[in-house]
């Protein structure tokens, strides 16, 4: 089982994309990164759950961590599981910088997603439908969907790509032998 990242890209942010590296920096330690660092590094080889999420808009780019200090108080309720996903970390994110809450996400207008990191820096590069930043993700662990499993909760919009895709009617249809 393999499970890929789903990265965003964020509409709708105008100028004030530009000032998103520096506004980061009050919940993100934060690393200068070129495109193609931002690329190499979350293409989909790596391993999530460390709160490393990149960042590009048109004027630069950067790789985040997350200081946890700076999330505990915007955390949704769950199990610690759960509120330690990068995608939850990106989702407060999102709200605390870009002022885009999770009724604005699954509105579908201010937040688009691309499994491919490059697609994703190319679009926000181009101001493709209003695209002004991506936000690029490692995958989560299936260690870490287990455990959000375990504790009860369920999985945030858009943080988990299968891959390989099971064949529906093999997994729902039941089978004789």
């Amino acid at each position: 089982l393999t499970v890929l990242p789903t990265h965003r890209v964020v509409c709708g942010l105008g100028e004030d994309a530009g000032v998103l590296v520096q506004a980061a920096s009050t919940m993100f330690r934060v690393q200068p990164a070129t495109r193609e660092a931002l690329t190499e590094a979350f293409a989909g080889g790596g391993v999530g759950g460390r709160g490393r999420i990149g960042l590009w808009t048109r004027s630069s780019g950067a790789i985040l961590e997350a200081r946890p200090e700076a999330f505990d108080r915007f955390l949704p309720a769950g199990g610690g599981a759960v509120r330690s996903l990068d995608v939850t970390l990106l989702g407060v994110a999102l709200e605390r910088l870009c002022g885009i809450d999770a009724e604005a996400v699954s509105g579908g207008d201010r937040v688009a997603y691309t499994k491919s990191a490059a697609e994703a820096i190319e679009l926000v590069d181009g101001g493709t439908s209003g695209a002004d930043a991506a936000f690029l993700l490692e995958p989560t662990p299936v260690a870490s969907i287990v455990a959000v499993a375990a504790e009860g909760d369920v999985m945030p919009q858009k943080s988990t790509y299968f891959f390989p895709k099971p064949l529906t009617g093999l997994v729902i249809n039941p089978h004789e032998w």
